[in-house]
């Protein structure tokens, strides 16, 4: 997470440099500033504990093989394309590796939501890299979706967005805010192992 941090100081930074603005009494998703909004989702989700979850288990990352040695000395980008995971899947490290051996796992999507969104995956083989990315991706797109279907307050376009670049919060079924999908990537995932014996994955997402 650490874009999270930076992104977090940019939205300090902006919110700060907007003046002695009068505060409403009552603050709503229509009248409080959008940037005050990310901000503070953003402190609260770094506090998270995830301990209900049940045991951890591990973690693993999900890198792609590039040329850009300037950038990346080591050859791999950190993360892989969340909103277009096919540019990257020809070159993700070790995408074919069983990595998860178990028939059925939960995944558990908490970033950018108010709302957690989990879905249920089965294969008697177990699971890759390249099938948690590609899936994780799917439903990112149906999460985003089904948000704009059910809000009543819309995403303000992107050559629309006059207060702050990102993504408004909006009141759909997930409460979705801070960042469209092609904000976002995928470095990997933590593995939990609840008191009832299911594996639950937790996407570590870069922003």
């Amino acid at each position: 997470m650490k874009k999270l941090s930076f992104l977090l100081f940019s939205v300090l930074l902006f919110v700060n440099c907007l003046g002695q603005t009068k505060q409403p009494t009552v603050t709503t998703l229509v009248d409080k500033h959008p940037g005050e909004v990310v901000k503070e989702r953003i402190e609260a989700f770094l506090q998270k504990d995830y301990a209900d979850l049940g045991k951890f288990l591990y973690a693993f990352e999900l890198k792609v093989k590039t040329d850009n040695l300037q950038d990346f000395e080591d050859g791999y980008i950190p993360w892989a394309s969340l909103s277009n995971p096919k540019k990257d899947l020809p070159k993700l490290y070790k995408k074919d590796e069983i990595i998860i051996q178990a028939p059925e796992i939960k995944i558990m999507i908490d970033y950018p939501v108010t709302n957690v969104y989990e879905f249920t995956l089965h294969s008697e083989k177990g699971f890759t890299r390249a099938q948690l990315l590609t899936e994780l991706s799917k439903h990112y797109h149906l999460m985003y979706k089904e948000e704009e279907r059910t809000a009543t307050i819309k995403t303000i376009p992107p050559n629309k967005r006059t207060l702050m670049f990102n993504r408004n919060e909006t009141n759909g079924k997930y409460g979705l805010w801070g960042h469209d999908i092609a904000g976002m990537d995928l470095s990997g995932f933590s593995v939990y192992k609840t008191a009832k014996g299911e594996i639950v994955l937790v996407p570590l997402i870069e922003a």
